[in-house]
């Protein structure tokens, strides 16, 4: 028998297990189109809100001055029991030099800043107060057991991240106290049922959650393309009415929906969500207004995503805000393996699609590949793409920062395998993207 583990209403108060996964794609063709989108696209109307996407991996700076220093990335969103996005995760712990240390950070206190024609996410702080703020728990925020088979199908009376203290793998003396919110990264990835009969069945999972500007958790963007036998299609989802159910031992999260109502519904577009082109280069703060208020713009080594259509024909010498005309071409074989990660890596159009989180190394310890993180570009979760330094562009500024230039497309990298370290020596031409 069934038994609902969920609040009436709120999904903020979700417990779930935490394990991510990624929404199936029907891969594109794999060779890029020879021409480029009309030059005369339609604007995108830009949303007020948010997507949590954009904010997890990015990096945090403590000020916009010369002196700034990048303290960490975003690893998670906190929310409270009622879907208000309370505190971001900050690793902050390389900063500090105490190896790793996560801190939660004041949503309402973050802030979009531009400088130098880029955009960064600032948290106004010193090494101090990360010092002596306490290390981020995130086991009050886990799973809490499933309890006992019961034939009571009735939803609880109290909120289900409340009602049950989690249970501890190795019998500490205290047993954790339930926290009465949840984490982003507990929500992400999930797989969706559209009920919990025995005909229920699996149509997607959870690519993003979409924000209010004051930080209100709306929605869930859900990847339903291949439960309606389609390519990729993302559709949204009222966040309050998706519920949380246990099913042969197993959590299930539950959208109470059919096939021809997600087929009605219009693909979910992430554009009105990306970073708004930087104006002009400035060295103070664009606005002192928190990041639930403005759409996010892209960090200058954090996660990236693609730039909104614009309504002329795209300037070749910029790059958003960065005029190409003023970097440095960089020869491969000058480039260090250990300077490569983190390094800005922009697609087709000039649009950016994710940096650098590793390389790969040949047996003589040469670089046959780098690993470029693009599934926030995608809409998806993490999706690491190896590709080849063969025909690579990798440009400097004045200040050594890197770029790296290709002409892949976003149905390119949706179609690419992704890298596993696991299979890379044995898979190597099928997992390895080359320019050409």
């Amino acid at each position: 028998m069934i038994r609902t583990l969920l609040a009436t209403t709120a999904l903020a108060t979700l417990i779930s297990t935490g394990a991510f996964a990624q929404s199936t794609t029907t891969p594109a063709p794999a060779t890029a189109p020879s021409v480029q989108e009309p030059a005369a696209a339609v604007p995108v109307p830009r949303a007020e809100g948010n997507i949590v996407t954009n904010i997890i991996g990015e990096s945090v700076y403590n000020g916009t001055g010369d002196d700034a220093e990048n303290i960490g990335k975003v690893s998670d969103v906190v929310f409270d029991k009622d879907g208000m996005a309370k505190s971001v995760v900050i690793g902050v712990g390389g900063f500090l030099g105490v190896g790793t240390k996560n801190v939660a950070f004041d949503y309402d206190k973050l802030q979009w800043a531009e400088k130098n024609g880029d955009r960064w996410l600032v948290a106004q702080t010193t090494k101090d107060e990360l010092k002596a703020h306490p290390e981020f728990d995130s086991k009050p925020y886990g799973p809490a057991p499933a309890p006992a088979t019961s034939t009571d199908a009735a939803a609880p009376k109290t909120p289900a991240a409340t009602d049950t203290a989690q249970a501890p793998a190795a019998a500490p003396a205290e047993p954790v106290k339930r926290a009465d919110g949840n984490l982003a990264t507990n929500i992400i990835g999930k797989t969706v049922y559209n009920g919990t009969g025995d005909d229920a069945q699996n149509i997607g999972s959870v690519n993003d959650i979409v924000l209010s500007k004051e930080g209100k958790a709306e929605s869930l963007v859900i990847g339903v393309g291949g439960f309606l036998g389609l390519g990729a299609k993302n559709v949204t989802y009222d966040f309050n009415k998706a519920q949380w159910a246990e099913k042969n031992g197993d959590r299930w999260l539950v959208a109470q929906t059919t096939k021809e109502a997600l087929q009605a519904q219009p693909d979910f577009n992430r554009k009105a969500y990306d970073p708004a082109p930087a104006t002009t280069a400035s060295n103070a703060p664009a606005a002192t207004a928190p990041a639930a208020t403005t759409a996010p713009a892209t960090a200058p080594t954090g996660k990236t995503a693609e730039a909104p259509a614009a309504t002329t024909a795209p300037d070749q010498t910029q790059t958003a805000a960065i005029d190409k005309s003023t970097l440095t071409a960089m020869p491969v074989g000058e480039i260090k393996a250990s300077d490569l990660k983190g390094t800005t890596v922009y697609g087709a159009n000039d649009a950016k699609v994710g940096e650098i989180g590793d390389v790969v190394l040949t047996p003589d310890k040469k670089t046959d590949a780098v690993i470029v993180n693009v599934g926030g570009f995608l809409g998806i979760g993490t999706k690491e793409v190896a590709v080849g330094l063969d025909n690579l562009k990798f440009m400097t500024d004045k200040n050594g920062k890197k770029y790296l230039y290709t002409t892949f497309t976003k149905e390119q990298l949706e179609a690419q395998p992704a890298y596993d370290k696991g299979s890379y020596a044995e898979k190597r031409d099928q997992q390895r993207l080359v320019v050409k």
